[in-house]
């Protein structure tokens, strides 16, 4: 901390005069030392491994949610040998601030994953290059916000992502140790017992919602007070990975809407995760001390020290190496270039994601016949990898306006402002992503106890552009699209119902696009292929109506605004057409892929994995991430794929017979 105090001193002062101004500065580069560095990560080992042409007991590809885990437990076992290979780099600095969470987003085209720096023009006076220190967190709309995402665009649908631009839907992941979890919304959402139950049901013995609770604790460090108020049956409190409230709300927006869901005669939930399942609440999140906490800062910064525990970063696994369908290896390309096969004497196990998995499956030979013959790739297993993906969407089109007197214009000094206020108070506007009050309602059966939507309730005060832009940005809206909304928030602020839908009946699939590694695949969301997803994120309108119609948001003067959406001029306001026609432009990915390399017993025609998570017909090969998912869960997927990974490093360790332990 000291040496990290020094020189990021010494670089601002530098060549500034003493003032109030420079020194404030000092303050916030010493506080930003708080911040996680490269120190706090596993060292990169590939020369090591390089030199000495190990071997290992299991390689583990992709260190994102799955991945960390399952480096984390396996590990544990003293004699084995662990090969973690990622192709991203540690996770930047800036991702530890949850309000710069947006910001991570990316446009990279392909492969080379190479940013994009944005245009700039619309955020002049928010953020500004503050003299001396070109990485202060206040320049967040660099390039260097972007190298820990994968960033590609799926393929063309008629009447999807109209108002995205190319018209086509954005779908991001995470490229760092962490993967996704450095970059998502940081929610932490199990969804309810259906779910996994529905798991259960299709032949996947040990996966019942009872049955996942104690893996679903396992990694979780809950917070004291929530466990002494709700108990530890939700939440546990000796895991990695700390989960807390947010600290900070600029507004009563939470509270109101609170309220409102209140005279409706609606469940507020408290705490989020419990026995029931429909309901309003404020969720916690993998957040701690207001810093994103990410999977590769809760399960391999506390053993990065160990000695079996090997990483690679920077590099690309191409193929699984196999003999007699049995995996005995990767093969892997450095940074630099050069290609080499590592050999795994026990497992190969892939956690690369619901995009990469089936991806590296397909180029082993491992999918659909016709497909791999069709790439000119050997068929090893004819089985339905990419098939089954499943996505959740998210619809940002529903605006609700009110003029809230206490908002005034941004000063100059805004940004410098809630940098200060975060970086020595841990509190302020970055100290949060600012969507944490949700709802889990059911817009086709107000009856049932199981929701269909999510709203997620973002604030967006008048005159903010920048907030709501880098919203409508990360989701890669079109130009005029922004502009739209631009104006719209001139004139009020704004609270967006982020809706989702949680139960889609559509399936899309995951394809090569040529037998080059290098090559991004096909991705085909097919959104709304069944109408029925399309008329359930329509009924979620009249959700907000109900709402709006109580007293207590009638006396704020909220309404629905029906702002103009260049390709909607035709329809008339509040209309069926004009929603429809809102939905189909703006509507888009949330990046929740799963259940391309799905989970299944023996005679599941879909399946790729069986309930152990083992490839069907190809030995000491697994999946574990949330590909193998059969079913898209009913809220967010990164705890889920914290369990999924939980339960997968303890079958790993039973199939080679180590004892696990008896404490969940």
């Amino acid at each position: 901390m000291d040496s990290c105090m020094a020189t990021s001193s010494a670089a601002a002062l530098s060549s500034m005069p003493t003032s109030i101004f420079s020194q404030l500065l000092h303050v916030l580069l010493v506080s930003q030392c708080t911040l996680s560095t490269n120190e706090d990560y596993p060292v990169d080992r590939t020369e090591e491994i390089l030199a000495s042409q190990k071997e290992f007991d299991f390689v583990i590809v992709g260190a994102g949610t799955a991945g960390t885990i399952l480096a984390h437990r396996l590990t544990e076992v003293p004699d084995w040998n662990v090969l973690l290979i990622e192709a991203g780099e540690d996770p930047i600095p800036e991702s530890d601030v949850p309000g710069l969470m947006l910001l991570l987003f990316g446009d990279f085209q392909d492969y080379a994953y190479k940013a994009n720096v944005r245009n700039n023009d619309d955020l002049a006076g928010y953020f500004t290059l503050l003299p001396g220190r070109s990485n202060i967190l206040t320049l967040a709309v660099t390039d260097t916000l972007l190298i820990n995402r994968f960033s590609i665009k799926a393929e063309a649908q008629v009447g999807v992502c109209q108002g995205i631009n190319n018209k086509r839907c954005r779908w991001s992941k995470g490229k760092a140790l962490g993967g996704s979890s450095v970059i998502n919304a940081m929610l932490h959402v199990f969804g309810n017992d259906r779910d996994y139950n529905d798991w259960a049901n299709l032949g996947n013995e040990g996966w019942s919602y009872e049955e996942l609770l104690p893996y679903f604790r396992k990694p979780l460090n809950c917070p004291p007070d929530h466990s002494a108020k709700w108990g530890s049956k939700h939440c546990g409190t000796g895991g990695p990975m700390n989960v807390r409230s947010y600290n900070y709300s600029m507004t009563n927006i939470q509270d109101i809407i609170l309220d409102a869901v209140r005279e409706l005669g609606l469940n507020v939930l408290e705490p989020l995760i419990g026995d029931r399942f429909v309901g309003y609440g404020r969720a916690l999140g993998t957040i701690d001390n207001a810093r994103r906490v990410n999977a590769a800062k809760a399960f391999l910064s506390p053993i990065k020290e160990r000695k079996n525990l090997h990483v690679m970063k920077s590099s690309r696994v191409d193929r699984i190496l196999t003999e007699n369908a049995r995996a005995t290896g990767v093969r892997v390309t450095l940074k630099d270039g050069r290609s080499i096969d590592i050999k795994a004497t026990k497992e190969v196990i892939l956690s690369a994601g619901s995009i990469a998995s089936p991806q590296l499956l397909m180029l082993s030979g491992i999918g659909p016949r016709q497909h791999l013959e069709e790439m000119g790739i050997p068929v090893l297993a004819d089985l339905p990898v990419g098939k089954n993906l499943q996505d959740h969407v998210i619809w940002v089109g529903m605006h609700i306006g009110y003029v809230n007197e206490s908002v005034t214009p941004p000063l100059s000094t805004y940004a410098l402002d809630i940098t200060y206020e975060y970086l020595v108070h841990n509190s302020g506007e970055l100290a949060t992503v600012g969507i944490d009050l949700l709802g889990f309602v059911n817009v086709n059966d107000p009856s049932s106890k199981y929701p269909d939507v999510q709203l997620d309730f973002g604030h967006f005060p008048r005159w903010n552009l920048l907030k709501v832009g880098t919203l409508l940005k990360a989701f890669d809206a079109s130009d005029e699209l922004i502009q739209a909304v631009y104006k719209e928030i001139m004139e009020v602020d704004l609270i967006i119902p982020c809706t989702v839908l949680l139960n889609p009946k559509s399936r899309g699939k995951v394809e090569l696009r040529s037998s080059d590694p290098a090559d991004p695949v096909k991705i085909y969301g097919n959104y709304f292929t069944e109408k029925e997803d399309l008329r359930t994120l329509l009924k979620s309108v009249d959700q907000i109506k109900s709402l709006l119609n109580t007293e207590t948001m009638k006396k704020y003067g909220m309404r629905l605004q029906h702002f103009d959406i260049p390709g909607c001029r035709h329809t008339k306001p509040d209309s069926d057409e004009y929603w429809e026609c809102n939905v189909r432009h703006i509507a888009s990915s949330l990046f929740h892929a799963v259940g391309t390399a799905r989970m299944g017993p023996n005679g599941d025609p879909m399946a790729v994995v069986d309930p152990r998570l083992r490839v069907h017909g190809v030995e000491r090969l697994r999946v574990i991430d949330a590909s193998i998912m059969p079913k898209i869960v009913s809220g967010n997927t990164n705890s889920p794929t914290m369990m999924i990974a939980e339960k997968g490093a303890d079958m790993v360790k039973e199939d080679w017979k180590i004892k696990v332990r008896e404490e969940l």
